[in-house]
């Protein structure tokens, strides 16, 4: 895909979110502690010994994680729908039917669909300051630096990937 397709309509770089499919580290990293727990022979003692850790919770969060890809995003929300996706997306109909690429360049925003978004209208001042062309720069240059949108931080383990 083209760096532009991957610019949702609420104004997120896919490959800066956690559950785009190439930052997907999560279920790698659960497959293998579950390995490493198992290997260790935690299930044997733990259930016994340690009475405040439900170590079989434990386990189905870490097989959850590790199979379930649900949580992981193949397309942007332009690129059709996704399980991991909200179909009835508000702000993804209200850009279809104005025919906007993305909801900062409506001439009504911010508008009450988009004041319940935690830093968006942020995302927006950057994006209108820069321009574009410079915002889509500077998310590609995070997204080959490590940066994760929710978080906010820098994750080495994502470095290459892009």
């Amino acid at each position: 895909m083209k760096p532009e397709e991957l610019i949702t309509y609420c104004g997120i770089y896919a490959k800066i979110c956690c559950s785009w499919w190439e930052n997907a580290i999560d279920s790698k990293l659960a497959e293998a502690l579950a390995e490493l727990v198992d290997a260790s022979g935690c299930h044997l003692w733990m259930p016994t010994q340690i009475k405040d850790f439900n170590y079989t919770e434990f386990r189905k969060g870490l097989d959850f994680f590790g199979k379930d890809r649900k949580l992981i995003c193949k397309k942007c929300c332009k690129g059709g729908y996704e399980i991991s996706q909200n179909p009835e997306c508000e702000i993804k109909k209200c850009c279809q039917e104005s025919g906007l690429d993305i909801c900062f360049e409506c001439n009504k925003f911010p508008c009450s669909k988009v004041e319940k978004m935690k830093g968006m209208i942020e995302k927006a001042k950057e994006y209108k300051k820069l321009g574009k062309d410079k915002w889509l720069e500077l998310q590609i240059k995070k997204a080959k630096e490590g940066y994760e949108l929710h978080t906010g931080k820098y994750y080495k383990l994502w470095i290459s990937k892009h």
